[in-house]
């Protein structure tokens, strides 16, 4: 059949019509994703599951899809599916990496603070099977907030600006407190950060907050009040790293009613390499493969660092070059021990060398400051020096003292940092470590590895405060490494 000039042209038109209709009304063409029916788990042969033929799969079920194609049923996760469990009072996504949770978010935000009376909104909803009864029928108030104001200014904003419909109005976006998008239709999406403060949680309410990753649980009873009066809904959205926290009791241990838990894996994003996923996080412990890959809660017991082993972490000192970073980590003490670790970084390897270290007890902090400038003199001024956030005394003190220093990251919980420590000393997939340690310059740290052990409480799921000054310190280096200079390389 020969296409005539003017059916090209009528084509033609519609396609730009599309294009106009997409540009100005983005999540009206935006997908979440669904299972498709080749996926092997990234185990490839290992697997028991069949092979299938890369075609996307139906929903039939709370969790169960189907191939037509193949015939294959079988659990799966999907994007879509948080929004059939979305409960009253809150709902918990715990998912693995490259899941897609901050796309959820993003999209769920536009989609409650427009409401479904948008006509792109509903196209959305038709697009992607969503139950319309999740999404309101008024234009209402949403809150996204993240850890940090960096986490909220880097990826959180612009993925709900990128889907913002036209005439949408930004209003402080890139400032750090109730930065605020309104949409043409009055509905209002505000952001905030967790490092901000409760404070900065009360005196406004909401229809739907969202909260990215896991915050402090005084901050979502704040949150839980903002939405009262609306009778409206808590989301949280996270990888737990942390392990047994608060969020397991609340959601998994003990749920009331209205509170609601679901899965997504990155392992079921047809989007990912599955296989490239299981490789990328083989290197980790058991405990770190099941959060990142199924957003799993794990429990954490008896030593805590069992990864670390002389013959694999110690190196024999050798001269450092000098475009590499030097960073001394710092953890304050009178009656327990002033800890300091002066630290390298091999940006072209990723890899941190702890080189030598500092304990004293029963000194002030001007006697320690001037024993490390004297200790230390050969590696000042430092890159950077990274001290604990909750001691702003002896901070100041070491700034007068011409040391400068910033606090670690205080959003990132115990737990979490001694994670981030943990996949470090894990071996990559060349079987090398990314933390190692200067062979007989730190024998105090290296004591504290032998003696550092959980609390036997699966409930309290935390290290017992003992014989941790210099992984403290350790562990203010690396969150600090991972988390700020990232945005610096």
């Amino acid at each position: 059949m020969t296409t005539t000039k003017e059916q090209l042209k009528q084509e033609l038109a519609k396609r730009r019509k599309l294009i106009d209709i997409a540009k100005a009304y983005p999540l009206s063409v935006a997908r979440l994703w669904r299972p498709h029916c080749h996926r092997w788990d990234g185990l490839a042969a290992e697997s028991p599951r069949a092979r299938g033929c890369g075609r996307e799969m139906t929903r039939i079920g709370a969790g169960l899809w189907h191939c037509p194609n193949c015939n294959i049923k079988e659990a799966r996760t999907s994007q879509i599916e948080p929004f059939f469990k979305l409960g009253s009072e809150a709902t918990l996504i715990s998912g693995g990496n490259r899941a897609g949770k901050s796309e959820i978010m993003a999209q769920m935000a536009i989609a409650y603070a427009a409401s479904k009376r948008e006509p792109w909104v509903q196209t959305w909803i038709e697009l992607n099977g969503i139950p319309p009864e999740s999404i309101p029928d008024k234009p209402g108030v949403v809150v996204v907030s993240g850890l940090s104001y960096g986490d909220a200014l880097t990826y959180i904003r612009p993925k709900i600006s990128a889907l913002a419909p036209h005439g949408s109005i930004e209003k402080k976006w890139r400032a750090q407190d109730r930065a605020q998008l309104i949409l043409p239709n009055g509905g209002k999406i505000m952001s905030l950060s967790a490092d901000s403060g409760r404070e900065k949680y009360q005196g406004f309410s909401a229809n739907l907050i969202i909260m990215d990753e896991e915050h402090p649980l005084s901050l979502f009873e704040e949150a839980m009040l903002r939405v009262t009066d609306r009778n409206g809904s808590i989301v949280l959205t996270m990888t737990p790293l942390k392990g047994l926290t608060w969020v397991y009791d609340i959601f998994l241990d003990d749920p009331g009613p209205g509170y609601e838990h679901h899965k997504i894996y990155g392992l079921d994003n047809p989007w990912v390499s599955s296989v490239k996923m299981r490789k990328s996080v083989r290197h980790m412990s058991k405990e770190s493969q099941a959060s990142r890959l199924f957003g799993d809660f794990t429990n954490q017991q008896g030593l805590v660092y069992p990864e670390m082993k002389p013959e694999t972490h110690w190196v024999e000192p050798f001269e450092i070059p000098k475009d590499w970073m030097i960073l001394l980590g710092i953890d304050f003490g009178v009656v327990h021990p002033f800890a300091a670790l002066v630290c390298a970084y091999d940006a072209r390897k990723d890899t941190l060398f702890v080189i030598d270290e500092y304990y004293k007890t029963e000194w002030t902090t001007i006697q320690n400051g001037n024993m490390i400038k004297s200790k230390f003199r050969d590696f000042m001024p430092f890159d950077h020096i990274i001290c604990d956030p909750e001691s702003k005394d002896g901070r100041l003190i070491l700034a007068r003292m011409g040391l400068s220093n910033i606090p670690a990251p205080k959003h990132i919980g115990i737990v979490e940092s001694i994670q981030q420590v943990k996949e470090r000393l894990c071996l990559d997939a060349e079987g090398q470590p990314h933390l190692k340690f200067f062979k007989g310059k730190t024998p105090n740290l290296m004591k504290e590895f032998r003696l550092y052990r959980w609390q036997e409480s699966a409930a309290n799921q935390k290290p017992i405060k003992r014989s941790d000054h210099g992984l403290d310190a350790l562990r203010y280096t690396v969150i600090f490494m991972n988390r700020f200079l990232k945005h610096q390389f």
